[in-house]
């Protein structure tokens, strides 16, 4: 069984390095990316070892792994981008997933930094033994590529709520949605409604979202029940046509304090020296105060096709709330058909 995470440079094929998915991580995720020793870089790249400041690789990540109550199992994925742009690169021979059945639903925008949990991947519990890969291609060649995996029982994840009592929130929208896997938390739902707009048009987009985490008996933090747990939803691009781009601008139904987050790093904790981080607008964070409401954010797009829109919603307000486990947030997807103007 294939069961490790590698960089190789797409053809002609060099020396490749294969280093244990766990190693990988940890090396990456904590910000300790090592530097090849000069006598070494002369022989062989390390895996993830960027190529130069502006051919820096994007690395697939498998964040963990549940087994659900049908005993089927879903793969959480997410990726790191240590380019300081965003980069895109279509579904097809340069990202997909294997087998191709399982292909579609990961991003083709990279945004900078270190994106977790993005997307699922629910197999049948017939396949619980078969791994699952993510492959991407980088712009200058190399590829890198991740297994889901039940390998490791160290990355098993669960659904059950956290020690103060939080759980992923509810992500609905208008005219119904399909819940890509379980539904919740990085498997999220995708809108069932495909919206229609034109190149340059200012289109609302909308999601409804609830506070459903409830504090166990005898919890004592103040902040906890001094109210509702604000949620905050995060709009970024998806998916799109090569070349094309996605701006945001806030919602007369947002009022500017809604923003309270200020310009947003996408992943705090990972925003180190040796890989950027994306820094969204104002417009694109909309905080709710009271935990459930309706969330609008105006979306023009540059280039007529195909795309997909990603809300975020997370509790990461609370203090067992966070990246690491995979807590408390839910994946919303919106499909957009942009015709020419």
């Amino acid at each position: 069984m294939r069961n490790r995470i590698r960089s190789r440079r797409a053809p002609p094929v060099g020396k490749m390095r294969n280093v244990p998915l766990g190693t990988a991580l940890g090396l990456i995720a904590f910000g300790s990316v090592a530097a090849a020793p000069a006598a070494l870089e002369a022989q062989e790249r390390w895996p993830l070892q960027p190529t130069s400041r502006n051919e820096r690789i994007i690395a697939p990540f498998l964040e963990g792994w549940y087994l659900n109550d049908d005993q089927t199992i879903t793969y959480s994925f997410g990726y790191l981008n240590m380019n300081e742009e965003t980069v895109q690169i279509p579904i097809g021979e340069g990202n997909l997933i294997e087998p191709a059945e399982f292909s579609g639903m990961q991003p083709t925008v990279f945004l900078p930094g270190r994106r977790r949990g993005m997307f699922t991947v629910t197999v049948p519990a017939s396949m619980r033994e078969d791994d699952v890969w993510w492959r991407i291609t980088n712009p200058a060649g190399e590829v890198t590529e991740v297994p889901g995996t039940t390998s490791w029982d160290a990355y098993r994840l669960d659904w059950a709520p956290r020690p103060h009592g939080t759980v992923p929130p509810e992500v609905s929208f208008e005219g119904g949605q399909r819940s890509v896997g379980p539904g919740l938390g990085p498997a999220g739902v995708l809108a069932e409604r495909t919206v229609t707009t034109t190149v340059g048009a200012l289109t609302t987009l909308s999601v409804h979202v609830k506070e459903i985490s409830v504090s166990p008996p005898g919890e004592t933090d103040p902040t906890l029940l001094a109210g509702p747990t604000p949620l905050r939803v995060v709009w970024t691009p998806y998916q799109g046509p090569t070349g094309a781009s996605v701006s945001f601008s806030r919602h007369e139904s947002s009022p500017a304090e809604a923003a309270a987050f200020g310009g947003w790093r996408q992943d705090g904790p990972d925003c180190y020296a040796a890989v950027p981080c994306a820094i969204l607008d104002d417009s694109q964070t909309v905080v709710v105060a009271s935990g459930e409401g309706s969330v609008r954010v105006v979306a023009t797009f540059s280039e007529p096709g195909e795309y997909m829109v990603h809300a975020q919603v997370n509790n990461w307000g609370r203090p067992d709330s966070g990246f690491t486990d995979q807590c408390c947030f839910t994946n919303g997807y919106v499909r957009i058909t942009v015709s020419p103007s």
